[in-house]
């Protein structure tokens, strides 16, 4: 059996609220789909979600990424085995650089479903056996306005998750506005940590947590420009809140540098970001040896095919914080089969079928689509 083709799809899905942070306000999801098929008629499907301000990488550029450099080097490829296929799609991963992770991302997870359902096997089985047959999402908050804040915190609290991320702002004030209605609905139990989106410098980062400590945060991510590494380091020896690398950390050798220099107690794998399931797993590698936790992350507005890719890291790697799978929360439709949204509480079961343990409903990808491209054309 070997891979005869690709097909890649740019989709857009309106989503049911905004998400606002000090990077970017989006409605909309416009993400990548790839689908790879084979000789035997069978079909893998990957996706990414790329974003200027994470990776570099835009819509365009990952199509030109995956037409030049990527997807020619699997088109004719053999599906002989789990293994060697995936000792190939690290071979190209490892010539790529760090502004093509989602390119690459998208490409792989198509391969990794294709192959696994062809040999039943699971793509997770990149990152190790299940070990946990759940997993627990938090909330994310993503608006500044106090009437959106009592209404989307409101809901979660009726949800029951036991964890919130907070999109924070700017200004020390309006922070502390959020956090005091965001307390005040939540309860005392629910655990809250920050997301600053790259908004501070070192110093306001560390006056902030300051005037912030009677809230219990737990974590704060990206307090400061993602090209910023000495602020980076000067956060984390604060030691206010455990430090959180996000547009920080796409590249195994962001990953490398960060646990070595001290630059972070937390990595925050994002699979679309961090280039795939293969490399998300290689990062938490360099965290394990280094003593460092890991999260797992979510681009904003991604299908439930990332989603799913998202599932196999979170039951397999047992990461300290989960986001993602929101699926028919955010999404106006979702596209796949089972529907991988969390259900109460932020619960999740894990994914058991081969490939990554879901199904494309094609009739609402083309609803969706806004163009695409074959390869070989």
């Amino acid at each position: 059996m070997r891979i005869t083709g690709f097909e890649v799809i740019t989709v857009d899905i309106p989503l049911r609220m905004s998400v606002d942070h000090a990077l970017a306000k989006r409605k909309h999801a416009r993400n990548i789909l790839v689908r790879a098929d084979s000789d035997a008629g069978q079909s893998g499907w990957g996706e990414c979600c790329p974003r200027e301000y994470v990776t570099g990488e835009s819509i365009a550029s990952v199509r030109e990424d995956l037409t030049k450099h990527i997807l020619p080097r699997l088109v004719g490829r053999e599906l002989d085995s789990f293994e060697t296929v995936t000792a190939h799609l690290t071979e190209i991963l490892d010539e790529l650089a760090r502004n093509q992770q989602a390119a690459v991302c998208a490409a792989e997870l198509a391969v990794l479903d294709l192959v696994g359902r062809a040999t039943d096997r699971s793509a997770g089985d990149v990152l190790g056996p299940v070990v946990q047959e759940q997993a627990r999402y938090s909330g994310v908050l993503a608006t500044a306005d106090p009437d959106e804040v009592k209404e989307r915190c409101g809901f979660m609290r009726k949800f029951g998750v036991d964890a919130v991320k907070i999109k924070t702002v700017i200004t020390l004030d309006e922070n502390l506005q959020l956090l005091e209605i965001a307390r005040e609905i939540l309860g005392p139990d629910v655990r809250l940590r920050l997301d600053a989106n790259a908004a501070w410098d070192a110093d306001e980062t560390i006056r902030q947590l300051e005037a912030m400590a009677a809230f219990g945060i737990e974590g704060i991510e990206q307090p400061v420009p993602a090209d910023d590494f000495a602020g980076m380091q000067a956060v984390t020896a604060a030691g206010l809140a455990p430090v959180v690398a996000d547009e920080s950390l796409c590249s195994l050798e962001d990953a490398k540098k960060y646990a070595e220099g001290k630059g972070c107690d937390i990595f925050n794998i994002r699979v679309s970001k961090c280039g795939g399931l293969i490399n998300a797993g290689r990062i938490k590698r360099v965290a394990d040896e280094a003593g460092l936790r890991c999260q797992l992350g979510a681009q904003v507005g991604e299908t439930g095919i990332l989603s799913a890719a998202g599932r196999q890291f979170a039951t397999r790697c047992s990461p300290i914080w989960c986001e993602g799978s929101y699926g028919g929360l955010l999404l106006e439709e979702d596209i796949t089969d089972p529907d991988v949204t969390v259900g109460p509480g932020g619960f999740a079961p894990a994914l058991t079928a081969p490939g990554l343990g879901v199904d494309l409903l094609l009739e609402r990808v083309e609803a969706r689509r806004v163009d695409s491209f074959n390869l070989p054309s």
